[in-house]
């Protein structure tokens, strides 16, 4: 069966949550404080998208 834009949004909100658990991981293992800064602009940049993609994600599920 083929997915609607709702399942497609979804699968987008899970694989930033992954995305997002994955930059917290290496937040804890990172040793050089360059990449710390740039794991932690990542982490930043998926928490924003996160959101986005949660409130699109809400919309949708109330059509």
């Amino acid at each position: 069966m083929q997915k609607n834009a709702r399942g497609y949004v979804q699968d987008s909100c899970t694989a930033l949550n992954e995305a997002k658990t994955c930059l917290q991981s290496a937040l804890q293992t990172v040793e050089e404080q360059g990449n710390r800064q740039r794991i932690e602009q990542s982490l930043q940049a998926v928490e924003s998208a996160l959101g986005q993609c949660s409130g699109t994600a809400n919309i949708l599920e109330q059509k």
